[in-house]
């Protein structure tokens, strides 16, 4: 029976930073210190490969769990939980959202896991939770401190981890803690870009004294670039998790702390709402796009939706066989239009409405992913369309592409869901909530009390006879558009990692369109000199309105992807430095 069990038990591996060659983790921890990789570059690798939007320190440790025998399940789970412990649980978080594409090379099926919010049953009148302070043009906002727990829901990023981990993961999972829990309790340096993030949403954690304890976890009243930040709470949090599971953050311990602290700043959430959460494996959708099979999010995901409806659409103008949007005024135009109709989502509109009853169709959202949809469809994109509700708010989040020597390929991207650290300014065992529920009023009201939130996520999988060739997480405001020009560029274009990297992003504008103008006809943001004259006049005379963005601008909306390339001859990934992205192979 002994000899039984220890066979069973998954042998111990050690990824402390502590047992990590010291030269490699100096390299990565200065490295740390920018967001954007230091130059441009290739990434390639036979066995195995790593991308994430953000943190070299992250990927350096998934590495390790690739070498002690980790599955890409594994190291997806081990760059997640370091990369919230290194960005200081800014705009990723371990009480956040997840959403996972997994390829299982035993069974060649994609696997979609879902953990997005969960509202509160109690929560009966959703449109009067407070607006979040987002700052975001035509957001109304709030300064009642009162109610600040109505604008949280329940996370599922903890579950996300744990149910992939069950799944598909070797290594203990306590050991997948190691790095996360070791930068917590030996602390990172602030980056700029942190420290900037402090002193623009630092007023929102002063709120609380949990808040402004958080806020001094590098000795002083505001932490400044290249302080020590110390992150006691989290660590014990964190070593609670790994030692009971998830069901620390939601019976247990921190979950019981969550619903005081939601309760009393006047949520209305409930220990059973907490002991309710589960996080769901659904079907994955499809489509065929240029003869590859592209896999999306199944269940209650729009993006991933979205993702394939655009794919459609482009097909259907034969966009994968022209030049490049970057390079084909009449291209981007069409792109632009398609991906500014298909971000409107599920929307019902009168004017979809008509169009269809005009030529005698008949679709239901499910549809939306069809060929047939996309070929019925096409002529109103061709002409003056629609006007619909604005879609939700902001997207801040990490995506990571792992591919192992087994041929096993995770995308995976969590979210805070929100600005920075949020706006409620509660903090729970090191852990700040996020303020999402503030900005998804609409969404809420269609949902019934304590079931999940859609969420937007939408990391993407394409098989080529059944086996993986290409994986893609896309995180940030204009992740849709980054996800669909990168597969069309990667299948379409047959451009190479870099080349998609260092191309223009296409850039989703939030703002409501002028009057006269329709949310797919509206502006289009374009990069501060990505294109010359000639290539904006001719946008211009296509009936493309254009605007122009400033870098600071850009670096707010555009998304930004973590891909993978895969083929006979290896595994491709790139470093760009105007990217916020990292790699690495073997």
């Amino acid at each position: 029976m002994l000899a039984l069990f220890s066979a069973q038990v998954p042998p111990a591996a050690d990824l402390s930073p502590q047992s990590w060659n010291a030269a490699d983790r100096t390299r990565v921890e200065a490295l740390q210190m920018s967001p954007f990789p230091p130059r441009a570059g290739a990434v390639q690798g036979s066995t195995a490969i790593i991308c994430d939007t953000g943190s070299p320190i992250a990927v350096y440790a998934g590495m390790e769990a690739l070498k002690k025998g980790g599955t890409a399940a594994d190291a997806a789970a081990t760059v997640a939980l370091t990369q919230i412990a290194t960005e200081l649980g800014s705009y990723i978080s371990y009480a956040g959202v997840l959403q996972l594409l997994y390829y299982d090379a035993k069974t060649n099926k994609v696997y979609s896991l879902g953990a997005g919010w969960n509202s509160y049953r109690a929560e009966s009148d959703p449109k009067s939770i407070p607006a979040s302070a987002l700052g975001l043009p035509g957001q109304l906002t709030t300064n009642d401190t009162n109610t600040e727990g109505r604008k949280t829901l329940i996370p599922g990023f903890m579950a996300g981890i744990e149910a992939m981990h069950k799944r598909f993961g070797k290594l203990p999972f306590q050991d997948l803690f190691q790095p996360a829990i070791w930068y917590a309790e030996n602390g990172v340096k602030v980056t700029p870009l942190l420290a900037f993030y402090f002193s623009s949403q630092g007023k929102f954690l002063s709120r609380t004294a949990e808040g402004r304890r958080f806020l001094h976890q590098a000795g002083n009243e505001m932490p400044k670039a290249g302080d020590r930040f110390v992150q006691i709470d989290l660590a014990k949090t964190l070593r609670g998790v790994a030692q009971h599971g998830a069901q620390s953050m939601y019976t247990g311990s921190w979950g019981k702390l969550f619903v005081s602290a939601v309760q009393n700043n006047g949520g209305k959430v409930t220990t059973g709402d907490m002991a309710a959460y589960q996080p769901t494996w659904a079907e994955s959708i499809s489509t065929r796009f240029a003869g590859w099979s592209v896999f999306a999010p199944g269940g209650s995901n729009e993006g991933g939706q979205q993702v394939l409806e655009a794919l459609n659409f482009a097909e259907e103008m034969k966009l994968d066989q022209q030049q490049p949007y970057w390079k084909d005024p009449a291209v981007f135009s069409h792109l632009s239009r398609i991906l500014q109709f298909v971000e409107t989502g599920p929307y019902s509109t009168p004017e979809v409405a008509a169009f269809q009853r005009e030529h005698n169709l008949n679709f239901s959202s499910d549809d939306r992913v069809t060929k047939a949809y996309a070929k019925a469809m096409t002529p109103m994109l061709q002409r003056d369309p629609l006007s619909v509700p604005a879609p939700q708010g902001p997207h801040h989040s990490a995506g990571v592409v792992v591919v192992d020597r087994w041929g096993n390929v995770a995308a995976l991207v969590h979210s805070i869901n929100t600005m920075p650290w949020g706006t409620t300014g509660i903090v729970v065992g090191g852990i700040p909530l996020s303020d999402a529920a503030g900005f998804q009023q609409s969404r809420l009201v269609n949902v019934k009390p304590g079931a999940r939130v859609p969420d937007d996520m939408a990391p993407a999988i394409v098989l080529k006879a059944g086996k993986p060739v290409l994986a893609v997480a896309t995180v940030g405001v204009s992740l849709v558009p980054e996800t669909v020009r990168v597969i069309l560029g990667a299948l379409g274009n047959h451009a190479d990692p870099g080349t998609l990297l260092a191309a223009p992003p296409l850039l989703y504008n939030f703002e409501a369109p002028e009057p006269g103008k329709s949310w797919a006809w509206k502006r289009q943001l374009v990069p501060d000199g990505a294109y010359d004259a000639g290539f904006l006049q001719q946008l211009q005379s296509l009936g493309v309105d254009v605007r122009e963005e400033t870098k600071a601008q850009v670096l707010s909306l555009r998304g930004t992807a973590a891909f993978v390339t895969i083929d006979e001859t290896g595994l491709r990934s790139a470093e760009d430095p105007n990217v916020i992205d990292f790699a690495d192979a073997n």
